[in-house]
């Protein structure tokens, strides 16, 4: 939009209207009025109204399970600031790993769906959740118990069997 004035430096009156209005996201609209705009060097006065809110730091981030991330103000506003996605395959057991736990889809996967928690049966999230471990503990721990003693057995018999060849050499001599 261009602003036109006249020889006076006043703003010219082929303008439709002086108010000019913007919409904010996620907020009402905003109303410019250049009725007392001039073109003239000199003091000015910047007069005007708001009706926002005062400027306020984020304290802390929640998550909600169907994955809007929200950022929580220290004056105890709460607003979305993005919602996470989520992707399904048809046979996840098909894809193929990548460094840094990370997947890849392959042909045999089958392609991804998009979508968002809590919709056409992508699932939920679960904000501040630990997930278990499928792993017992007690029976790995035996697990390496056994597998250290074996390799402590099995390296005493190359041990004793370099020994003896060593006696068997030195007799010959």
């Amino acid at each position: 939009m261009f602003l036109d004035f006249d020889p006076d430096g006043q703003l010219a009156s082929t303008m439709p209207t002086s108010i000019m209005t913007f919409g904010i996201p996620g907020g009402e609209t905003f109303e410019l009025d250049m009725a007392g705009m001039t073109q003239l060097a000199g003091e000015y006065n910047v007069i005007g109204e708001a009706n926002g809110n005062a400027p306020s730091a984020v304290k802390d981030v929640e998550f909600a399970a169907d994955g809007t991330v929200y950022a929580v103000y220290e004056d105890g506003t709460r607003v979305g600031a993005y919602r996470i996605p989520l992707a399904n395959v048809s046979s996840p057991d098909n894809l193929s790993p990548r460094a840094g736990n990370v997947y890849e889809t392959t042909a045999s996967s089958g392609g991804y769906q998009v979508g968002f928690p809590e919709m056409s049966g992508f699932g939920s999230i679960a904000s501040g959740a630990l997930e278990g471990s499928n792993v017992d503990i007690g029976t790995e721990l035996t697990a390496m118990i056994e597998a250290q003693t074996s390799y402590t057995a099995n390296s005493k018999v190359f041990q004793t069997g370099s020994e003896l060849l060593d006696v068997l050499m030195n007799l010959k001599r």
